[in-house]
């Protein structure tokens, strides 16, 4: 990693099969605001390898390296309502729903709502460590 400490500045993990070493997916962290100390997570994974816990185990890893090592205060992710599997994991990584946005993005030749995750730092202490 060259440098985590200007705004936009990301981390990227790709998370491969173990037993097959075949691609799964891949997680960024985003710096989006570094004055305040607010992160991004975001993740696209192979439908395939859904639901296996992948995107749990490295999404951990990386909120903890938000809040860890870089000192972020407040991580968000966002998700459009109609992908389940999205908001269910960052349900699952222990992310609060804050906002549902409707119709707020242009996308694909059509208007998609938004739903917002957070999760602070001081909530992060309180939350059982894989």
């Amino acid at each position: 990693m060259k440098s985590f400490d200007q705004d936009g500045d990301k981390v990227i993990l790709a998370v491969e099969e173990k037993a097959t070493g075949s691609f799964v997916g891949d997680l960024v962290l985003v710096l989006n605001d570094k004055a305040s100390c607010q992160g991004e997570i975001g993740f696209v994974f192979n439908p395939q390898h859904q639901g296996k816990g992948y995107g749990y185990e490295a999404g951990r890893e990386l909120i903890q390296f938000g809040f860890e090592a870089v000192g972020l205060h407040r991580i968000i992710g966002r998700c459009d309502p109609r992908n389940k599997a999205s908001a269910g994991l960052l349900r699952k990584l222990d992310m609060q729903q804050e906002a549902h946005l409707v119709e707020n993005v242009w996308t694909k030749g059509e208007w998609t709502s938004e739903l917002i995750f957070a999760l602070r730092r001081s909530q992060w202490p309180e939350i059982v460590k894989i």
